[in-house]
């Protein structure tokens, strides 16, 4: 489980495949941890509980971690997936609000969610529930406080302002493992994009260099700030990264070869 990891981390999201097939089976040797999306966007996509309970028993070396969408799902569905989850070897839930695209009337409750999930953990198989938090102490507080287990913050595509939100944050040594949410920045356009999604606003020397490389040069480039991002977040405090905002191919084709090399400890972001 994510609570239990004593070494920096990586996770990579992933989306589930429109239909069944076996493509989860290519994360093996590729990734040891993945967190499995929830129909974003209001696309529907196979089940991520079934998608993780899929991992579990056919790539047993990779540990998934179940988004939990309460956008659209009350208690009783929600607790009836997670059991079901439970009895296939998945043993980790992240649980967030959803976007609401399409829009939906009836809302769950996030934070009554992770109550509840954290009651049933007294009568049901281990397992873990994790929440978002923002860059905010008051927040990450606040849900320490509601029984949450781990965070991921971010989304951070830009390295020279991660400290100044990890401050915002205000990390201390008894809090639960806070993850820190890492997007490649592929193009001034695609930081763009991911602006609309909540990702921290980037600094202007890295919008100018993404705007002077042609496509080539911008996608290593914005493969070597990741792993600079990375880097920091340990140096911070933070218990790991998760790399998002992938497709799914690129997270178990370029990502895995990319993340090596930008993770062997090689000079960043040369002029």
């Amino acid at each position: 489980m994510l609570i239990d990891k004593s070494d920096f981390t990586t996770v990579v999201e992933v989306n589930p495949p429109n239909l069944p097939n076996m493509q989860h089976r290519q994360l093996e040797g590729v990734w040891d941890n993945v967190l499995v999306t929830d129909n974003v966007f209001g696309k529907i996509r196979v089940s991520p509980y079934a998608f993780a309970a899929r991992i579990t028993h056919d790539v047993p070396s990779v540990h998934p971690t179940v988004v939990v969408s309460t956008r659209d799902r009350n208690i009783l569905a929600i607790e009836s997936e997670v059991r079901g989850a439970l009895g296939n070897g998945v043993d980790s839930f992240f649980v967030v609000i959803g976007d609401t695209y399409p829009h939906v009337d009836h809302l769950a409750d996030h934070y009554e969610i992770v109550e509840h999930l954290r009651s049933l953990q007294e009568r049901m198989p281990p397992f873990e529930v994790g929440m978002p938090t923002r860059f905010r102490r008051w927040q990450l507080k606040k849900r320490i406080d509601l029984g949450a287990q781990f965070f991921i913050a971010g989304p951070i595509m830009d390295p020279d302002v991660l400290e100044r939100h990890t401050e915002q944050l205000g990390l201390e040594s008894g809090d639960p493992p806070v993850f820190l949410s890492v997007i490649p920045p592929f193009s001034a356009g695609w930081v763009d994009r991911t602006a609309e999604w909540g990702a921290a606003p980037v600094g202007a020397e890295l919008r100018r260099r993404l705007e002077a490389m042609d496509d080539e040069s911008a996608r290593r480039f914005g493969w070597e700030v990741a792993g600079e991002i990375a880097d920091r977040a340990r140096q911070l405090g933070y218990a790991g990264a998760v790399l998002m905002g992938l497709r799914y191919s690129t997270a178990v084709e370029e990502a895995g070869r990319e993340w090596r090399r930008v993770s062997s400890g090689r000079p960043r972001r040369a002029s």
